[in-house]
């Protein structure tokens, strides 16, 4: 019982959790200078990573995660994952497209150590077509 509790405390020595809150479904719109995300659902989502590092928090991880939290299938569904600045001004939405764009959004917090909330647009349901395979045949 000893070691079990050694291990535990160890591996919370070495890993951190990140925390993640974003809005899923919902767009941006402008007002004035500034862009606001207008969300579709009132509901606040969650997830949590543990990881040594930031860097190990991949775009794909991201979006899978993201995923399995809401229930879909991610090979049906176009989302595309965004967010509003907390160190910019004006207000502008920054898209999340690759491993560094994730970086920057984990690293980029306000005063008080705040991260500003990521949004996840649903952009559409892709359809999943079965390809046949046709073979030509050249007739002399």
């Amino acid at each position: 019982m000893v070691w079990v509790k050694f291990f535990f405390f160890v591996l919370q020595m070495c890993l951190s959790s990140t925390n993640i809150h974003f809005d899923y479904d919902g767009h941006y719109s402008k007002s004035g200078d500034d862009y606001e995300w207008i969300p579709t659902d009132a509901r606040l989502y969650a997830i949590s990573f543990w990881t040594s590092s930031l860097n190990e928090i991949m775009y794909s991880l991201l979006k899978e995660r993201i995923c399995r939290k809401m229930r879909i299938y991610p090979f049906t569904k176009r989302l595309n994952l965004g967010y509003i600045s907390l160190v910019v001004e004006p207000k502008r939405q920054s898209y999340i497209l690759d491993d560094e764009d994730v970086f920057v959004y984990l690293t980029s917090v306000d005063k008080e150590q705040r991260r500003s909330i990521l949004h996840v647009e649903d952009i559409q349901e892709l359809e999943i077509v079965q390809i046949t395979e046709q073979l030509s045949r050249v007739e002399k």
